[in-house]
């Protein structure tokens, strides 16, 4: 399965634990914002932006699932923007929460889970 992680800028590192955790039990982690690199020396910042959203939103649109942390607070607002467009486009998609909805638009997900601990155990098999 695709799946795209969206989160705070800030969270990356935290975030990067969790990718390498869906990696590791054969998930498709398509959020390459994780590991973002630095602006080219001869690209505005503005150009820099807007080719990191068009591609961030062309990942997440190739997703089967959106994991959505909402754990930390966000600054820039990437994270509600991706959270929006996939709930808009992802009629036969899934989109899940990570952390305590804090708007009216987070029940509309299709599972909500406190922990990323929770979320591990949705994607690892039963033993028994």
């Amino acid at each position: 399965m695709k799946i795209y992680i969206a989160g705070s800028f800030n969270s990356r590192e935290r975030l990067r634990t969790q990718r390498d955790f869906l990696w590791s039990v054969g998930h498709e982690v398509v959020s390459s914002w994780l590991d973002e690199v630095a602006k080219p020396a001869n690209m505005t910042q503005k150009e820099f932006y807007k080719k990191l959203a068009i591609k961030d939103l062309a990942e997440l649109k190739s997703a089967d699932l959106a994991i959505v942390d909402v754990l930390e607070p966000s600054s820039s607002g990437g994270r509600d923007t991706e959270f929006g467009f996939a709930l808009a486009s992802f009629s036969a998609k899934q989109v899940y929460l990570v952390g305590k909805p804090v708007s009216v638009f987070h029940e509309l997900v299709d599972k909500q889970f406190d922990t990323w601990e929770d979320v591990q155990k949705e994607f690892t098999p039963l033993q028994g």
